[in-house]
């Protein structure tokens, strides 16, 4: 009986530990994805102007 008390204490704790985690790993989402960025689309975007600033300097 002991046993079986102990073990069931030891799962609701994990659990509550468990969500705990999930939370801040929603709420780091959260921070996070207003600020990701696609940095191919950044790279590319960059090159353009890299590349019409040389033609500037060229001509």
């Amino acid at each position: 009986m002991k046993k079986d008390q102990k073990q069931r204490n030891y799962n609701s704790n994990q659990s509550v530990n468990n969500g705990s985690f999930t939370g801040i790993l929603k709420r780091f989402n959260l921070v996070i994805s207003p600020f990701s960025f696609d940095i191919f689309q950044y790279l590319k975007i960059e090159s353009q102007k890299l590349q019409i600033i040389y033609a500037n300097i060229r001509v």
